[in-house]
């Protein structure tokens, strides 16, 4: 059985069995005893209120003896314990009628009844071949005896009744269960079909597919996550068809580059040695900007497969400050770009991975000159309550608000028609997973037209 369509009705179907056995079992064990108990009760009960009567009020006796005969088909007789009859109204059933008290005083009855006061038995009328329960309640004085007896014929008719239509019952119980299993389970199954339906055009590659359940319960609450679940896929999807792009253009302009000038070398300046020199240069400095270009996307690859190793040592922020500067210097001076780094003091020494960190300064120092046509770049290094704080400001245009939160994302790029970036998109996404592996607060503030300023904050080791 794989269908859980097909779980639910059996389900359904056992609990309405299961429920109808419980039923069953009472009715065949317990009813009959319970309902005799019940019937001892009522005897009991009747016998002291007769009695109570008898010794106080002769008149309430008789008319209350005779209320329960009409009512509850009870018969009542006074008699003495050696068998003498003082008064019966079971002969309005002919002959002494259902009174039996004269029969039963005998034997061990009798004893019973003289030794703890009351007794009951079950006996047959003789005339009427009828069963009867009796109860004898022995007076104060020890001589006279109230007998209450009770038809039994009655209470077995009842339980037949009851079993007859307890039959009845468990047949359309069980009927109308597989018709309500059957209609729960195409109910309850219908969002999960469609979810179903979503999942596999998701494998099938349709990003845009969505489930349509609005439900407040568990099925509901999985739909909206798949629906979450999707929209991030499709996003990722988006931005891996963008990066494939991108790294094409990317790699495709190195590389032409490269083959171009060697050819030229070859080809052209193979006599000239100052323009094969220059050649040469462009080549080395393009094979390094390929090599920055593969490093990314190999830091990327273990980011996401869970492998960054950190080395951490005692490590001066300032100097990879100024390094920073001094490696992209004559890039800045190309752009008219002020570059520089400034701080209270000459040193700020911090526990952290060095190479992970001069990683971080050239993600954010690239990327505030590649998007700074002219003005200034400035590293500035504050020191407050033993905490340092690295901002790296720039003069560009900014970031729109609407971007800023997606910034760190693998793969983004700023969509602007005043911010052109030749990277990959993962720069800032490394950057970002460098500084939670260090557990370094970090955050971007930018005002487009204005610039940015992009900030790190890591305590200094004392």
């Amino acid at each position: 059985m794989k269908k859980i369509s097909h779980k639910l009705i059996l389900g359904m179907l056992m609990v309405t069995i299961l429920s109808v056995g419980i039923l069953w079992i009472y009715q065949t064990v317990f009813l009959e005893k319970n309902y005799m108990n019940s019937r001892v009760e009522i005897l009991k009960r009747s016998t002291e209120e007769l009695a109570g009567f008898y010794n106080t009020d002769p008149d309430s006796f008789v008319e209350n003896s005779e209320s329960l005969f009409m009512d509850r088909n009870i018969a009542t007789e006074v008699s003495t314990v050696d068998g003498q009859i003082l008064y019966s109204n079971g002969n309005t059933m002919g002959g002494r009628g259902q009174a039996s008290g004269f029969r039963v005083l005998r034997g061990a009855y009798l004893e019973e009844l003289l030794r703890s006061g009351e007794a009951t038995i079950t006996t047959t009328h003789q005339r009427q071949n009828t069963e009867l329960f009796t109860y004898s309640m022995l007076l104060e004085d020890k001589e006279t005896v109230i007998t209450t007896s009770l038809p039994i014929g009655p209470i077995n008719e009842t339980i037949d009744i009851l079993k007859r239509q307890l039959l009845n019952i468990s047949f359309i119980l069980i009927v109308v269960s597989v018709l309500i299993g059957t209609f729960f389970s195409r109910f309850f199954l219908r969002p999960i079909k469609k979810l179903n339906q979503s999942v596999n055009a998701l494998a099938a590659g349709d990003m845009e597919t969505r489930v349509d359940v609005d439900t407040s319960d568990e099925i509901g609450e999985l739909s909206g996550n798949f629906n979450k679940m999707a929209e991030r896929l499709s996003k990722v999807d988006r931005l891996r068809k963008d990066l494939v792009a991108n790294v094409s253009h990317e790699l495709r302009t190195p590389l032409g580059l490269i083959r171009g000038y060697a050819e030229m070398s070859k080809d052209i300046h193979r006599n000239d040695p100052q323009s094969r020199e220059e050649n040469l240069d462009i080549i080395i400095e393009e094979s390094e900007r390929l090599g920055r270009m593969v490093d990314e996307m190999l830091d990327m690859s273990r980011i996401q497969s869970g492998n960054m190793d950190l080395w951490q040592e005692e490590i001066d922020i300032m100097e990879l400050a100024k390094s920073a500067v001094n490696k992209y210097s004559i890039v800045a001076e190309d752009k008219n770009i002020q570059l520089s780094a400034m701080g209270a003091k000459e040193s700020f020494y911090v526990w952290a991975d060095r190479r992970r960190m001069e990683q971080v300064f050239h993600n954010l120092v690239s990327n505030a000159i590649a998007h700074t046509d002219s003005g200034n770049v400035d590293i500035v290094l504050t020191e407050k309550k033993n905490v340092l704080r690295v901002d790296i400001r720039d003069t560009g245009s900014g970031i729109p608000a609407d971007q800023l939160e997606h910034i760190w994302d693998r793969y983004y790029k700023i969509n602007s028609s005043n911010r052109s970036s030749g990277g990959s998109g993962i720069g800032l996404s490394i950057t970002k997973a460098i500084f939670e592996a260090h557990d370094i607060k970090f955050g971007v503030e930018s005002t487009p037209g204005r610039g940015s300023d992009f900030y790190f904050e890591i305590p200094i080791n004392k």
